[in-house]
């Protein structure tokens, strides 16, 4: 008898079904692999925030954790709503009527009385409106402060070179410390709509899109110094959506999942999201505990996806880390990520339903997990697949794991039964679970096959989560027919 055994799981998703790093697996959503001890448990869930399901109505492209200790969301109908802190309810604080904020910063200036004071930035299509930090909604709000070329799409602020940049169209405008409002303060060659930006060192950092229907996006530097952009790098794809600095520079590109790495001097497509498409918000990305976060749209997978390591002996990692609180992974939008008081915001659009969520330090999210397409180094060789053994640390009470299989990529995955009928491996401090295969493959030959998967489901009670550490397929080679 032979043995297929999956043990450690830090590899993440893989590219390939049929093979990854070591420890990656096909797919999965709401595990926790990067613990202390490489196993497989659940991650903390999504819950909607204090105040969200009333209060939030329409969909927050942008948050700004302020210096004051207070969080803001921009929303897609010029809704701006304020968070006093982690204990406090959501409230909608002001609401601009140009529209759609597409871009929101705080930075801090000469207020014209030589006070060097932080104000809350913000745009809409053709206006930047403000307000310090210290001002009282909607009095001391300074509606249309400032006018703009125009863009509909995006108008993504950055604090970069001791200024703040904002995304025009074709421009990058440009708040400097003593106050003063440049417009032009970097021109692109036109077509180009600047999308993203990210201070680099120094340099900033940006990117561009020609349009809906054009294969390329541009990264371009600047240094605040020379008349215009320094370099300059086209990536085909669909535009550049998002940038974010962890442990090295990273940019999705495209409408295609595509993970870039650049260090301005060499580009590498590094990973592919999962599905057909998958892109992200200039405002979906934030960075947690050292671990780059990504807010997936478009796809059938959408979600919150690390991609990254926590240490240098570990490999770089993609994981579907959180699912939002409405439990959807398609034809759901994600709009911005942020880290607050050290837990992470996402904000979402379900139909015509908005939230945003938090992480539930109190409760476990329900797992899934699926493993390789495995072979043994032999597609042509028939298999008879009778035997799955788990071994998991003690079950907490109230946790339970199921098992599935597939044979041949069947297109559905088949339930596996313990050897007392039960479906589920639910015994209270038990670590060692048997389940027999009993069904797929040939229909006159159940569990046989060439090709075989396993997925598993962890259901957790609470804070306590199932926690596997390995999982064991016993198969016998039966011959080429």
């Amino acid at each position: 008898m032979n043995a297929y055994r999956i043990q450690g799981f830090r590899g993440g998703i893989a590219d390939d079904p049929f093979q990854g790093v070591r420890e990656a697996f096909r797919f999965g959503y709401g595990l926790n692999i990067r613990g202390e001890e490489n196993t497989l448990k659940c991650n903390q869930r999504l819950k909607e925030d204090l105040g969200s399901d009333t209060v939030i109505t329409d969909l927050i492209l942008f948050y700004v954790p302020a210096s004051n200790g207070n969080l803001y969301g921009f929303g897609d109908t010029g809704k701006i709503y304020r968070k006093a802190g982690g204990a406090s309810a959501w409230e909608l604080v002001y609401t601009d009527s140009n529209g759609k904020i597409t871009g929101a910063a705080e930075y801090t200036n000469n207020d014209g009385s030589d006070n060097y004071i932080p104000y809350l930035y913000w745009a809409t299509e053709t206006k930047v409106s403000r307000i310090k930090l210290s001002g009282t909604w909607p009095t001391d709000v300074e509606h249309d402060w400032q006018t703009l070329d125009g863009d509909p799409a995006w108008h993504t602020m950055s604090e970069a070179l001791g200024v703040l940049l904002i995304c025009d169209s074709k421009d990058l405008a440009m708040v400097d410390f003593e106050g003063g409002f440049n417009r032009d303060a970097i021109d692109l060659p036109r077509s180009h709509r600047n999308k993203c930006l990210l201070g680099l060192d120094q340099l900033v950092v940006f990117g561009s899109t020609k349009g809906d229907k054009v294969e390329e996006g541009w990264l371009w530097t600047w240094d605040k110094i020379q008349p215009s952009w320094i370099q300059r790098r086209m990536v085909a794809e669909r535009g550049i959506n998002a940038l974010l600095q962890g442990e090295f520079l990273m940019i999705q590109a495209g409408v295609r999942g595509g993970l870039y790495f650049w260090d301005t001097s060499n580009l590498l497509r590094i990973k592919k999201l999962p599905g057909e498409f998958g892109w992200v918000n200039p405002g979906g990305v934030t960075i947690m505990g050292g671990l780059p976060l990504l807010g997936v749209n478009g796809s059938d997978k959408c979600g919150i996806y690390s991609y990254g390591r926590l240490n240098k002996n570990e490999p770089y990692a993609l994981n579907l880390e959180y699912i939002p609180s409405h439990g959807k992974m398609e034809n759901v939008l994600i709009g911005a990520l942020t880290m607050y008081e050290d837990k992470i915001y996402c904000s979402w659009k379900d139909g015509t339903t908005f939230g945003t969520d938090v992480i539930d330090p109190d409760n476990k999210a329900e797992a899934h997990y699926e493993g390789l397409v495995f072979d043994g180094g032999e597609s042509f060789t028939q298999k008879g697949f009778r035997h799955i053994k788990l071994v998991t640390k003690p079950l907490p009470k109230d946790c339970t794991i199921e098992v599935f299989y597939k044979v041949n990529q069947q297109a559905e995955w088949q339930l596996a039964t313990m050897q007392d009928g039960s479906e589920l491996f639910d015994q209270e401090g038990r670590s060692k679970a048997i389940f027999t295969i009993e069904t797929g493959g040939d229909e006159y030959d159940p569990g046989t096959g060439e090709e075989y998967e396993l997925a598993m489901n962890l259901h957790p009670n609470g804070n306590d989560t199932p926690e596997v550490i390995s999982a064991t397929t016993y198969f016998e080679p039966l011959g080429v027919l």
